[in-house]
């Protein structure tokens, strides 16, 4: 399914089960991805590749259980607040409780807003949680948005610290995608900077992404080893790129005390 600009509303392919469940969360990805603008019948039908009919049928039942809201003056939909309403236990699950004070803490001291992560069975990245810095650029990003497998940062902090099986089974499936003049889309070059992200102790994209944006990433693991969640921190790239060293060292110090809490399963080469 293809969104306006020729992005791809779902990196999943829908199984051909339940059609009508299967457009119903079509709508609110598009909606999701394109957040904070609306978009009307018209747009949304033709992006999903359904019947103005069907979709408003759609529509009108997302808006009934406040998924959506209906603006009568534009005739536009955007997501509403039911949606998180009625998935609030994946906000307060027992670990997000215990990550989300310690990156507060993490934001406050260094004054840079934090993005949580969740990777996903198609490698992309939903975002759990957001915390911005008081009087700082903050994040945009709306909790549920999904970042690209692409997305620079999250992804190589994904992937350094994987078994090279993974990792292969990961660039078998890559397309890469220029964001900007600086995106690595070689898979040599890629699968050195992974090996570097290890080395390194933290993963990095300078203006990869976003052009003239910086950020940071490490992952969180649970108690089987596996990456539960990454978390990043961003700024413009000459604001973080004089602290880098000493921004990640705070991270690393995060992580160390998040893994504690959790009693997690950390790689024998993972930064404490």
């Amino acid at each position: 399914m293809l969104a306006a600009g020729g992005q791809f509303v779902s990196e999943r392919k829908a199984p051909g089960i339940v059609p009508a469940l299967e457009n119903g969360i079509a709508i609110i990805a598009y909606l999701n991805r394109k957040a904070p603008r609306p978009a009307g019948l018209a747009e949304i039908s033709s992006t999903i590749g359904i019947s103005k009919s069907h979709c408003h049928s759609l529509l009108k039942t997302l808006t009934h259980f406040d998924w959506l809201s209906f603006d009568e003056e534009t005739k536009t939909y955007r997501l509403h607040s039911g949606i998180i309403s009625d998935a609030s236990s994946l906000l307060n699950s027992p670990i997000i409780n215990v990550i989300r004070p310690l990156l507060s803490e993490l934001v406050q001291r260094l004054e840079l807003p934090c993005v949580l992560s969740e990777p996903m069975s198609d490698d992309s990245f939903v975002v759990i949680d957001r915390i911005n810095a008081h009087h700082i650029m903050e994040v945009s990003f709306p909790v549920g948005h999904r970042f690209s497998r692409n997305a620079a940062a999250q992804m190589r902090a994904y992937l350094a610290w994987q078994n090279p099986e993974r990792i292969d089974r990961w660039m078998q499936d890559w397309n890469p995608v220029a964001y900007t003049e600086t995106t690595v889309i070689d898979p040599a070059t890629l699968r050195a900077e992974i090996g570097a992200t290890r080395r390194r102790g933290w993963a990095r994209s300078v203006g990869e992404f976003t052009e003239g944006l910086m950020a940071l990433a490490l992952p969180i693991f649970d108690r089987s080893g596996q990456v539960a969640y990454i978390f990043n921190l961003s700024s413009l790239v000459n604001t973080l790129l004089p602290r880098e060293e000493q921004v990640a060292r705070e991270m690393q110090r995060t992580a160390a005390q998040i893994h504690r809490a959790l009693a997690a399963r950390v790689p024998l080469d993972f930064p404490t």
